[in-house]
């Protein structure tokens, strides 16, 4: 039963694909919150052929609702009438749409749809407006951009970034709508379940009684392993008794990493697990005593705050966007160069299995105060009651 003051959001992105599951798993997880607070949403997306990935959309749960049609990948764009017409018909129940992600049309339906019907309409944009990810393929974006997505961006009534550094991306690319502040969340509950450290060495058992560090990201170049593994190649000898787990599917730089491990020599250092799940991704972190992400442009990394919950010290970069983390003592920071890289890697491993335990605790303690998604929903459906009915603005928005 619906709260007497629930709201009626309505989600739109351009697909939940095997590609991007971390946009799938934070709307996955927001919505589910939105629905314990009183505030169920329905999820658009579109799934697309043409592509080869498996869509992953069916992961919403009761009373969240995912809503889908066909279309044609075609480049990205995902093309889908039928979503459109569906989401056209739908707005008239809908109290804000909430666009997830850039450059598909999807997210232009649900502005469009929103739009003649005097709707406002929230985008997050999950790192595709950071400036690295701009210039990443940037002729198409720039087509996008004159097509549609400029238009919809400079009319949408606010944007969400999930900490301060955003804003600078989100001002450099020439926005000046309203930008609320709300990070990403976890369910401790769920990653506190017990899981034996036994399901991930029964199926990677060269591992046993090792130090392990975990990478935990799509192999694609944005992700940094250009100049973690020539770091790490540099400084294996040094620390004989670590080893690096590499965890995620190949988004296109894998066959460059394999040439740089073979390079170093380093190939009975270094395990590639391909895209983890459920227990044996649960089991990686429980088997790690260190998690690495050295991305040029992170959005704000789920993979990151999930380490961070889980007790891990992280490696990051100044993109991931996660300051805090720094200051509070739970992560080493790094440009992404292969020298710096190294310097933090000698830093990391340097430290003894006590220490780490102790930046650990710094890191749950810092998910604890601030980056729950029953907190993040609160924060959210207060934008969202502030866009529809006016009055105070949160703390939370800026508007310069």
């Amino acid at each position: 039963m619906e709260q007497p003051n629930s709201l009626r959001p309505l989600f739109t992105v351009g697909g939940l694909y095997s590609l991007s599951n971390g946009v799938a798993w934070i709307m996955r997880d927001l919505a589910a919150a939105l629905g314990r607070a009183g505030s169920p949403v329905d999820v658009y997306g579109a799934d697309c052929w043409g592509r080869g990935a498996q869509s992953v959309g069916q992961i919403f749960e009761p009373p969240s609702r995912w809503i889908t049609a066909p279309g044609l990948w075609a480049g990205g764009l995902s093309i889908s009438p039928a979503l459109k017409w569906k989401l056209n018909r739908a707005i008239v129940d809908a109290d804000i749409v909430h666009n997830h992600s850039v450059w598909m049309l999807p997210n232009s339906y649900g502005s469009r749809a929103a739009e003649k019907h005097n709707k406002p309409v929230v985008f997050t944009a999950h790192g595709t407006l950071e400036p690295w990810a701009v210039k990443n393929s940037g002729w198409k974006k720039k087509l996008v951009a004159a097509w549609f997505q400029n238009r919809d961006l400079h009319r949408a009534s606010c944007l969400i970034v999930n900490n301060r550094t955003e804003i600078d991306g989100i001002r450099q690319y020439g926005l000046r709508n309203p930008v609320a502040i709300i990070p990403n969340g976890v369910h401790l509950p769920d990653l506190d379940q017990p899981v034996s450290p036994e399901v991930f060495y029964e199926k990677f058992p060269h591992t046993r009684g090792k130090r392990l560090a975990l990478f935990m990201a799509r192999i694609h170049e944005k992700k940094g392993l250009g100049h973690l593994l020539p770091a790490f190649g540099r400084i294996a000898s040094r620390h004989p008794d670590w080893h690096l787990i590499i965890a995620g599917p190949d988004c296109g730089d894998l066959e460059r990493a394999t040439r740089i491990i073979e390079e170093f020599n380093i190939q009975d250092r270094v395990t590639f697990t391909g895209a983890l799940q459920g227990d044996v991704k649960a089991a990686a972190r429980t088997v790690s005593e260190a998690f690495l992400q050295p991305s040029f442009s992170e959005g704000f990394s789920m993979a990151i705050i999930e380490a961070l919950a889980c007790r891990l010290p992280v490696l990051l970069t100044p993109g991931c966007n996660f300051p805090e983390a720094v200051t509070s003592g739970a992560a080493i920071s790094v440009n992404p160069s292969i020298d710096d890289c190294e310097r933090g890697l000698d830093q990391l491993f340097g430290q003894t299995p006590d220490q780490l335990r102790t930046m650990g605790g710094l890191a749950r303690q810092l998910i604890e105060s601030r980056y729950q998604w029953d907190v993040v929903a609160q924060e959210t459906l207060e934008l969202y009651r502030w866009l529809i009915s006016g009055g105070s603005q949160p703390q939370f928005v800026q508007t310069e």
